[in-house]
């Protein structure tokens, strides 16, 4: 299983780069997802159920797109929450498909519901071991992933996410107090604040 933090930047894309560029992170590529939701609940307990229980019952589309990658999955996320609704892991599924719309085509036929479709633009960076990515989604703004590295093997869960808040914090930028950013599930809350959930 893997642990990475999302948080929101709060600044434009364009000088969040530049800022990681100056402090020596070096671009490597761009690609962007394309992430469809579907779940079995009707859409009155989507919006009940809390994130963790959604995410349990939810298939995703995946469709990665760059340039010399066009990948499509279906994937399913199996996420470790701590007590203060903080991604502490997390394990994934991954399917390959080959046609996208066939796949969604199914899903519905067979009465699912797609709860959330968007585009998560990806610029990955890189300092040493360090490996960062700026996500723009064009409804919700500037994020910024960091996944677990190498030498970070023997730490708790709890411990490697500790590790990665602190350099996301080292990097000067406006950020958000939630290092568990959800992004689909901002979408279904759109200017609602997220309860955590217990």
């Amino acid at each position: 299983d893997m642990t990475e933090i999302c948080v929101r930047v709060y600044e434009d894309l364009e000088n969040t780069k530049q800022k990681l560029l100056k402090l020596g992170y070096e671009f490597e590529e761009f690609y962007a997802n394309h992430d469809i939701y579907f779940t079995a609940l009707t859409k009155n307990e989507v919006k009940k159920v809390g994130y963790k229980n959604l995410l349990k019952k939810s298939l995703i589309i995946r469709n990665i797109k760059g340039e010399n990658l066009d990948i499509k999955n279906i994937v399913y996320k199996n996420k470790t929450l701590d007590d203060k609704g903080n991604v502490i892991s997390e394990i994934k599924t991954k399917i390959k498909i080959d046609d996208v719309d066939k796949a969604k085509q199914v899903f519905a036929n067979i009465g699912l519901n797609c709860w959330c479709d968007y585009v998560n633009e990806n610029y990955a960076f890189k300092k040493g071991d360090v490996s960062l990515i700026l996500q723009y989604v064009k409804e919700l703004g500037v994020f910024l992933e960091i996944e677990e590295f190498k030498g970070m093997e023997n730490l708790k869960s709890d411990e490697k996410f500790g590790v990665l808040k602190k350099i996301a914090e080292s990097l000067e930028l406006p950020l958000g107090n939630d290092f568990s950013a959800k992004k689909p599930y901002l979408f279904l809350t759109s200017d609602q604040t997220i309860s955590k959930e217990k």
